[in-house]
C-alpha cells in the first residue's frame, strides 16, 4: 500500500511539473517587458507569411556584434517567415549616408557581398566609412562594380523611394534604437538577451493570434 501511495505521489508530482514547466515556458515573456507593441500596427500582405524586420544601422556596434547571431538563426529561420533587413538613420547624418548604401547595394544586387564587408570596415578596420566614395570604392574592390553604375543608381528613384519607405515605417512603429527587431509588423523586440529566443516566442504568438 505504501508503494502504491509513494508511487501515486511521484505520478501527481511528476504531472504537476511538467505542468509547472509548460506553464512556465508560455509565460516566459511578457508583453510590456520583453516585447511591446509597435506604434502603428502594419496589416500583413499576406496573413500566412509572418514578416521579422531587422532595424539596424552600420555604425551601431550592436548591431555589428548580432550579426553572427542573426545568420546563426537565419538557418534554422520558421519557413513561413521572412527576413527582411530595414537600414535605420538614427536622425544622423551619416545614418543617412549608411541607409543609402544598403540600399545602393540592394538595387545592384550585391548586398550579399557588400552587407558584411561594411559592417567590417567600419567596427574591425577601423574606417568611417562616412563618404560615399570611400563606399563606393569598397564596392568596387568587393564586389566588382564598375564605378559608374554605382554613380548611376546612387540618386535614382528606385534608392530615394525605399529610404522614404524605410524612414516611414521606422516612424510608424516608433523605432528610437538599433538593434531593434520588429515581428509580423505588431511587436517590436529591443536589444537584449537572448534576443532570438524572444523573437522565436512571438513569432509563435503572431501565429497563433492569426488563426
Amino acid at each position: 500500500m505504501r508503494l502504491l501511495k509513494q508511487g501515486l505521489l511521484f505520478g501527481f508530482f511528476s504531472l504537476f511539473a511538467v505542468a509547472c514547466s509548460a506553464a512556465d515556458s508560455s509565460s516566459a515573456y511578457t508583453l510590456g517587458k520583453q516585447y511591446r507593441q509597435v506604434g502603428e500596427v502594419q496589416k500583413p500582405d499576406n496573413a500566412k507569411r509572418i514578416t521579422v524586420e531587422e532595424f539596424f544601422w552600420y555604425g551601431c556596434p550592436h548591431c555589428y556584434h548580432l550579426e553572427p547571431e542573426i545568420n546563426k538563426w537565419l538557418e534554422h529561420k520558421p519557413a513561413d517567415v521572412d527576413y527582411v533587413r530595414v537600414p535605420n538613420t538614427l536622425g544622423r547624418d551619416i545614418g543617412v549616408l549608411h541607409e543609402r548604401a544598403f540600399y545602393i547595394a540592394q538595387a545592384l544586387g550585391i548586398l550579399d557581398k557588400t552587407h558584411q564587408p561594411l559592417f567590417d570596415a567600419i567596427h574591425a578596420q577601423g574606417f568611417p566609412m562616412s563618404s560615399m566614395e570611400s563606399i563606393r570604392d569598397l564596392y568596387v574592390e568587393k564586389a566588382g562594380i564598375k564605378p559608374q553604375d554605382f554613380d548611376a543608381i546612387a540618386n535614382s528613384f528606385v534608392v530615394e523611394g525605399n529610404m522614404r519607405r524605410a524612414d516611414a515605417l521606422a516612424v510608424s512603429y516608433g523605432i528610437t534604437g538599433t538593434p531593434t527587431i520588429v515581428v509580423g509588423g505588431k511587436y517590436l523586440v529591443d536589444a537584449q538577451n537572448d534576443m532570438f529566443k524572444v523573437v522565436d516566442f512571438v513569432i509563435d504568438k503572431v501565429r497563433k493570434e492569426r488563426k
